[in-house]
């Protein structure tokens, strides 16, 4: 497995955007380049990337009113690596474009090899050692290549360890407040141009209190659906599944998986029809929960990167690894999997295929 770079970076805005584009120039230059061919042979028809182009840069006022020191950070990147705005926009609404890429047909175009993340909420009562986060992160094995942490110090102090992909503002993480997030993608019928999920993460993670993190997520003019899960050293928790338009709380006592459809009733009638081809989610949703109620008073981090490891349902398992012979860009692969003990301000970090590799430690 490629090594993951592990980036120190400190200040915010333009100057940390900088140093983020410029520490990984040929990565992000080699992520803009064929960005467009992953979308081009999963959507089923012909796009071009010039469409992809327009349908990223509708979302860019919506940046500018919701984090203006976000917005700032994205134009940094592109300044040090070398690429236009709208390049850096482009691979940072990967995700968003599952839903916005052909706007006429949604995502009912889907092929019936694609599944998604399994991730874990565990409050303090049904942990042996404080409370504990976190997710696999399922995509197209080609976005492997690209995986990169950034542990960052901010000018006001907070520090961050954030996993992303290169040139992208962050996927998931956590800061030395003790709050962290994880995320699982949903679709539902009422995308539209708003905030892409980067930078709800990361203004949920420039918090230092778990309220305002749930406010980041929560109030804020989103442009798709996402499953959002919220823990932090006090052991206060939440999982809120969001539409663009609606948020709703999933309410829970000691710990809760989730995948890649609502569970909701609420938003459940808002789920795109054809987003899930096949029923992988509820097979992973089911073997994760049966796995933290067995253990429920004794999760810890080494049961915890046995459940990142399961393999019920292969290849649509929690740990994905796509069928034989498919290239990299049509393959769905745990390209990553992570888990946050927030009240000891670390996260053990794993790149591709935790079956096969070690977990390493990163605190803050």
């Amino acid at each position: 497995m490629e090594s993951v770079p592990i980036l120190e970076l400190k200040g915010q805005g333009l100057a940390l955007g900088r140093a983020h584009g410029e520490a990984l120039r040929d990565k992000i230059t080699e992520f803009v380049e064929t960005a467009h061919r992953v979308h081009l042979e999963n959507v089923g028809l012909k796009i071009e990337r010039e469409d992809l182009l327009t349908l990223s840069q509708r979302n860019l006022g919506f940046f500018k009113n919701y984090s203006p020191i976000l917005f700032e950070e994205l134009e940094g990147i592109a300044q040090g690596s070398n690429r236009s705005l709208i390049d850096i926009i482009l691979i940072n609404s990967f995700l968003e474009l599952e839903d916005l890429r052909a706007p006429a047909l949604g995502p009912r175009l889907r092929s019936d090899r694609l599944w998604g993340c399994t991730s874990f909420n565990v409050k303090a009562k049904a942990a042996s050692d404080g409370p504990i986060i976190g997710q696999t992160y399922d995509m197209e094995a080609y976005y492997a290549r690209f995986n990169a942490v950034l542990k960052i110090t901010k000018l006001s102090g907070q520090k961050q360890i954030i996993y992303t992909l290169a040139g992208i503002l962050g996927l998931n993480g956590l800061n030395s407040d003790g709050l962290a997030l994880v995320i699982n993608k949903l679709v539902a019928r009422d995308a539209r141009p708003g905030v892409i999920y980067p930078f709800v993460v990361r203004k949920a993670l420039d918090q230092q209190r778990i309220g305002d993190a749930f406010g980041a997520v929560a109030f804020c003019g989103r442009a798709t659906a996402m499953n959002y899960q919220l823990n932090c050293a006090d052991s206060v928790a939440f999982c809120l599944e969001t539409t663009a338009t609606r948020f709703a709380q999933l309410d829970f006592s000691h710990s809760l998986a989730h995948s890649n459809h609502f569970l909701h009733p609420d938003l459940k009638p808002l789920e795109e029809s054809g987003w899930l081809s096949h029923g992988g989610s509820y097979v992973r949703l089911q073997v994760a929960q049966e796995i933290l109620d067995q253990y429920k008073g004794r999760l810890d981090s080494q049961i915890l990167k046995t459940l990142c490891r399961n393999h019920v349902n292969r290849p649509r398992s929690i740990c994905a690894h796509g069928y034989p012979d498919e290239p990299d860009y049509f393959s769905y692969a745990s390209i990553s999997a992570v888990i946050i003990e927030p009240s000891k301000a670390l996260m053990h970090f794993c790149g591709a295929y935790p079956c096969q590799n070690e977990f390493q430690t990163i605190t803050i």
